[in-house]
Formats: structure tokens, C-alpha cells, sequence
């Protein structure tokens, strides 16, 4: 195994393990909104729903634009990427590297309009406004991209990551929620 290979493999558990993270958040997240429709004595109008949103969408922004991220010092999904298709003569299938190209640019499609206002509204204070607000699709759309980019650059290395970075979750989160008697 060649040690460009290798390096693939290693990136892609660390490209992986984020994007799984993502799509757990991205779970809870879908389920407390879920919860909280379910359950109309929860519906307040109070700063826990903002936190809740607000650390939502920092979390999943921040990731994915450190995996957007480019550069000799950053182990990222687009480096990653982008390494596999400009050397494609290292991997035992060169032709995937083609289906790595097309599932990068849905990723950067999906990804980079949110980087300005991630920069712009959560890394920093800036005085300019971002351009464009992403929606909750939007945002979905963005983990489902990096998702089947993260995959497929695991395939075209031989990694373990087949079907989804997200890991199985063994034992029900929301139990704590059912024994409090909450509908879920």
C-alpha cells in the first residue's frame, strides 16, 4: 500500500468521524423539534429554543467549514478530495475518481455559501452583514453532501465507511425523555 494511500485512510476516519458527529447532531436536533411539537406544554417562548437553535447552527456551520477549508495545514474533506482526484493513478479503480469530482462539487455547492456568513455572524463580529442566511434545508443538504462525499472517498480508498459516516447509537438518547412521561 502506497503511503499517499494510507494517508487517504487516515484523513478519511478523521473526515468521517466529523461527518458523523454532524449527522448525530443533526438527529437530536430533528428530534427535540420534534419533541417540542409533540408536546404543546414544552412550547415556550423562552431562550432555551434560541440556544438550542443558535449552538445548532454554529456547530454544523463551523464543521462544515473546516472541512470547506483548503491548505497544506488543514486535514480536510476538500483536501482530501482533491488529493484523491489529482492522483488518481493511486488508486486501484483511477475511473472513481470522477465520482469523486461530481460528489465534491455538490459538496462545495451546498457547503461554501455558508461560509461567509459562518465567518461573518459566528467566528467573528463583523461589521459587514452576510449575504445570504441558510435555512434548516439548506443546512441538511450540506451534511447529506458531505456525508456522500465522505463515502465515497472511503470507497475509492478502501476505507471502512460504505453506506453513512454516522455511527449507530446503541441505546435510545431520548429514554430520559419517556421516563419524565414527555411524548416522542
Amino acid at each position: 500500500m502506497s503511503s499517499k494511500i494510507e494517508k487517504w485512510k487516515e484523513w478519511v476516519e478523521v473526515v468521517c468521524h466529523n461527518c458523523g458527529n454532524l449527522l448525530l447532531s443533526q438527529d437530536m436536533f430533528l428530534d427535540i423539534q420534534n419533541m417540542i411539537a409533540k408536546n404543546p406544554p414544552m412550547q415556550q417562548n423562552d431562550y432555551f429554543y434560541e440556544y438550542l437553535k443558535d449552538t445548532y447552527v454554529a456547530h454544523v456551520l463551523m464543521m462544515l467549514s473546516k472541512h470547506i477549508k483548503r491548505g497544506d495545514k488543514s486535514i480536510s474533506l476538500v483536501n482530501l478530495a482533491e488529493d484523491i482526484i489529482n492522483n488518481p493513478q493511486e488508486l486501484t479503480q483511477p475511473h472513481v475518481a470522477k465520482q469523486v469530482q461530481q460528489k465534491l462539487n455538490r459538496f462545495r455547492e451546498s457547503a461554501e455559501a455558508f461560509e461567509q456568513y459562518a465567518d461573518r455572524t459566528i467566528a467573528h463580529n463583523d461589521k459587514r452583514p452576510p449575504v445570504r442566511i441558510p435555512t434548516y434545508k439548506q443546512i441538511h443538504n450540506a451534511i447529506d453532501a458531505m456525508d456522500s462525499l465522505s463515502i465515497q472517498c472511503s470507497l475509492a480508498v478502501g476505507g471502512d465507511y460504505v453506506d453513512t459516516c454516522k455511527p449507530t447509537v446503541q441505546y435510545g438518547w431520548l429514554q430520559v425523555f419517556r421516563k419524565m412521561g414527555i411524548k416522542i
